[in-house]
């Protein structure tokens, strides 16, 4: 990943820093982590229930 330095603007008459990159608090990537499950214990589920439907016939 390139992390690109400070740069003139021209229009303000400034010098520019880059942002620091935030990263996902634990307590963020827990829940996306409880989200993402969810999801699959779901599709699982619809699965399981279009197979037996189409077992049936």
């Amino acid at each position: 990943m390139v992390h690109p330095g400070k740069w003139y603007d021209p229009i303000t008459e400034r010098w520019i820093a880059p942002r620091e990159p935030r990263l996902a608090t634990p307590s963020r990537a827990i829940e996306n982590h409880v989200l993402e499950l969810e999801r699959t214990i779901e599709v699982q589920r619809i699965w399981r229930a279009l197979v037996d439907c189409c077992a049936r016939n």
